[in-house]
């Protein structure tokens, strides 16, 4: 942003006073939280409630099953609650494959391994229907556009299997539409890369700020880096704004190693700025969190 300060005042963005700021660690990740986690940042909500219907053809006892998993995984009983997915799936459950993708993404309850979780997120994306009335089954089939988008966006492995930037944008771009954050943060990596699209580093930050209005941690920190770092002929180094960042980022939900790299980034910058400067980045980042929580969720929009 040429010759421009903070890069939120350099998109305009209208910024208000919020409350205090919550401690770094505030938010800690549960076990039980990890496979909510991603649903719980898209507008804050959870899947497979008791009531879901997966709407899918299935076999008798694939909501046993479910259950079962849900129970297991709760009580940190990890390859129990996998295999009960497993089963579910196999009779049916988007829901049961859907966690799945999850867990083989993770490494939790079974080795890691991204392509099964691959397949597992393709299988439930395929599911996807603009037009769908149901709308846990609609967020979490946008979450699997995300998911597959993510695996083309970076490929599978050593060989980078699956990598393909320009599928990538498109679903991100679907998924977007829904307001999905990992869709704007996606997008934001493309534009900032040149990958899939021409390269826009504008447009990029726009979208990483809107991801990081909906409580997508990577983006926020991805903006301080930018920040700490520069973007030339776009953004000056700014320590304070980069600060600024990494305590909004500090306010979501991360997960014990975002955790970790975020208190040594805050550290860092909090050394090395004096009082005044600390006290500007706090500042801002109130100002940003109070802001974001003015903007419906529904007026976001990848093509603004």
């Amino acid at each position: 942003m040429r010759g421009q300060g903070h890069p939120l005042q350099a998109l305009g963005m209208g910024l208000v006073v919020a409350g205090l700021m919550l401690p770094v660690g505030s938010r800690p990740v549960t076990a039980g939280d990890v496979l909510d986690l991603p649903i719980r940042q898209f507008h804050s909500y959870e899947p497979a409630p008791r009531a879901y219907q997966s709407g899918a053809t299935t076999r008798p006892g694939w909501k046993e099953d479910l259950e079962r998993a849900r129970t297991a995984w709760r009580k940190g009983q990890y390859v129990a609650a996998r295999k009960a997915f497993e089963r579910a799936a196999r009779r049916g459950s988007l829901v049961a494959a859907w966690y799945l993708g999850h867990i083989y993404r993770l490494g939790k309850g079974a080795k890691r391994d991204d392509l099964r979780a691959y397949r597992y997120y393709r299988k439930v994306a395929l599911a996807y229907d603009p037009d769908e009335t149901n709308r846990m089954r609609l967020m979490m089939t946008v979450d699997a556009l995300v998911r597959v988008a993510d695996y083309y966006r970076t490929g599978i492995g050593r060989k980078r299997l699956k990598r393909d930037p320009r599928r990538a944008f498109r679903l991100y771009n679907i998924a977007a539409g829904h307001g999905h954050p990992g869709a704007f943060y996606g997008l934001g990596l493309l534009a900032l890369k040149g990958e899939g699209m021409r390269k826009r580093p504008r447009r990029a930050l726009g979208w990483l700020m809107k991801a990081a209005q909906l409580d997508h941690a990577p983006a926020a920190i991805l903006l301080g880096d930018l920040a700490r770092n520069g973007l030339k002929g776009y953004i000056r180094k700014d320590p304070v704004a980069a600060l600024s960042w990494y305590l909004i980022a500090a306010r979501m939900p991360v997960d014990k190693d975002q955790g970790q790299r975020l208190v040594q980034r805050i550290k860092a910058l909090t050394t090395q700025l004096d009082e005044a400067g600390r006290t500007r980045a706090e500042a801002l980042a109130e100002r940003f969190v109070l802001a974001s929580r003015k903007v419906p969720s529904h007026t976001v929009s990848a093509h603004d």
